[in-house]
């Protein structure tokens, strides 16, 4: 059944692929692809990957290390974070999917408990979100206010922020809280929606409630922590939208930073579509938006291949972080609560070096 959702959301993402640069022409695109500078490419690449390797990582060994008496080396923080950049990549959940894969490679490493190194994760997502979630409000009011949308697709992405704004209100409620029912958000979620009658999910609720009372801990206690993790989210959102400049800049259009948030707005809602690595939505989400802020369809459609060229250079490198990790920990005898990739990887590896 999952490989028949996998291969179903590959189809609808290759369709809407073929569907939007249909829309741009590929003549127009082909000819757009061919004047885009180098050194502009090779810009791009660099400040995404301080944004996302360099800032990212930083803004996890804060955390991690807030959590723990003792320091993290930068290269395993940077290295989990490749190889859970890559994973996510190719999974329907392009920015958690590989989330599992980072937290196991820290508890692998370090010696941390699942608990604490899963929670890391958790936190550096949640503060993550909080500032991409802030950024998209800026870019959601842009468009509201200065374009006409159809009202299909207006109450469409308000309704989108009111939801994220909703689960963000109730996950620091939950966690910074002493809630009545004695529950944090992720009991309170399964709870309400009974998943704790399946009998997986009952096992770990002692280490879900371990989990949440970690995050409670860091964001009651660890202000100092929190605020430059916080600073560096912001810092990191803000550098994408420098890349958005960068690119548009270099296919023959200026524009300010309230277009530049409206991009950003429209690209991360794309991300979220459970197809792997995106396809189709992100070249069908930007060829609508450029139109829309009258850039030109084929600029949007080039300009998701160069981000899609950019981004798949990252998840190169970030399976080359998994294959070395992979390698390293060959003669580990590997929990039960390993995720799955990194146990077809372990078991694969055995097999090749077996037959050497």
């Amino acid at each position: 059944m999952k490989r028949l959702l996998f291969l179903l959301s590959l189809l609808l993402g290759l369709f809407l692929f073929i569907g939007a640069i249909q829309q741009a022409g590929i003549d127009n695109v082909t000819q757009t692809i061919k004047i885009f500078p180098l050194p502009a490419i090779l810009a791009v690449f660099l400040i995404n990957f301080v944004a996302i390797f360099v800032l990212g990582t930083l803004r996890w060994k804060i955390i991690i290390e807030a959590q723990n008496s003792h320091k993290i080396a930068f290269r395993k923080l940077l290295r989990a974070k490749l190889a859970g950049f890559a994973v996510s990549y190719i999974t329907p959940s392009v920015l958690i999917g590989g989330e599992p894969v980072r937290a196991y490679m820290i508890k692998e490493e370090s010696g941390y408990s699942w608990e604490k190194s899963f929670a890391s994760v958790i936190i550096d997502q949640a503060i993550y979100f909080f500032s991409i979630f802030l950024f998209m409000i800026s870019g959601f009011l842009f468009l509201a206010q200065y374009f006409s949308l159809p009202i299909s697709v207006f109450y469409g992405f308000g309704l989108i922020i009111t939801s994220a704004f909703f689960i963000f209100y109730l996950f620091y409620s939950r966690i910074m809280n002493k809630n009545s029912d004695g529950h944090g958000f992720f009991m309170f979620i399964i709870k309400a929606t009974r998943l704790n009658k399946i009998k997986f999910i009952k096992r770990k609720e002692e280490n879900i409630e371990k989990t949440e009372r970690i995050i409670a801990q860091f964001f009651n206690k660890k202000t100092t922590a929190f605020v430059k993790a916080f600073t560096l989210a912001l810092v990191e959102v803000l550098l994408y939208l420098v890349t958005v400049w960068i690119i548009i800049f270099s296919l023959g259009k200026t524009i300010d930073l309230a277009y530049s948030s409206a991009i950003f707005f429209i690209f991360t809602l794309a991300n979220f579509v459970p197809i792997p690595g995106s396809l189709g939505t992100f070249e069908a989400s930007l060829t609508f938006i450029f139109d829309l802020l009258e850039l030109e369809k084929s600029n949007g459609f080039a300009f998701s291949l160069v981000f899609r060229l950019i981004n798949i250079i990252l998840v190169l490198f970030g399976f080359i972080a998994l294959i070395y990790f992979s390698v390293k920990t060959l003669s580990n005898d590997f929990s039960v609560k390993t995720p799955r990739q990194l146990l077809k990887l372990h078991k694969f590896f055995l097999k090749f070096l077996h037959r050497k």
